[in-house]
């Protein structure tokens, strides 16, 4: 079986690519097939629909997304915790940049779906899961609700700096002031 997960792997990290250089309504079967260089018709015989690719790539995501928050290094100051934010949001700008774009537009299309909608809103909570231990280690007393707006104020910055390209914004200082207003008694 390690081929299959290996397969599984290759194609939705392939689709992930794809929405970065040609959008997620061009990411077709077939389009995976070519770019990831395997046999017509691979990307359907894994997932029969669109709906079970959106669904493939969306747990991808989540996989990428909880290696690179496991890797975030432990916080105990507010800076720390400023730093740790930042680096979350300015990851958009580089090697994850195609995750980011991807779960944008997968949230986007599950305003649609409902069943991907569900999806997008585990690998949400599994993000604020992670989140949640950081911010309570600076800020124990911080509740689910002020961890479910900063998790929105992390995805609204980091649209603004993906699609619009917001120029002039420091996030450090935005993240400190907001982290501070927000979590601080």
């Amino acid at each position: 079986m390690p081929r299959t997960s290996h397969r599984r792997d290759l194609l939705a990290d392939t689709a992930l690519r794809l929405i970065d250089e040609i959008g997620l309504d061009e990411v077709t079967h077939r389009a995976i097939d070519a770019a990831a260089e395997v046999p017509p018709g691979t990307t359907s015989n894994y997932f029969r629909t669109r709906a079970a690719l959106y669904e493939a790539i969306a747990r991808r995501l989540l996989d990428h997304q909880l290696a690179d928050l496991a890797a975030l290094p432990a916080v105990t100051t507010h800076e720390e915790l400023v730093t740790a934010l930042a680096a979350t949001v300015e990851a958009a700008d580089g090697p994850a940049r195609n995750r980011y774009l991807a779960r944008i537009e997968l949230s986007v299309a599950a305003a649609r779906n409902p069943a991907l909608a569900a999806l997008m809103r585990d690998l949400r909570a599994a993000a604020l899961r992670v989140l949640g231990h950081q911010v309570r280690a600076v800020y124990p007393k911080a509740t689910d609700r002020q961890l479910h707006t900063l998790g929105s104020v992390l995805t609204g910055i980091t649209l603004d700096r993906m699609a619009l390209a917001v120029p002039g914004m420091d996030v450090r200082d935005a993240l400190s002031v907001l982290a501070r207003a927000l979590l601080e008694e």
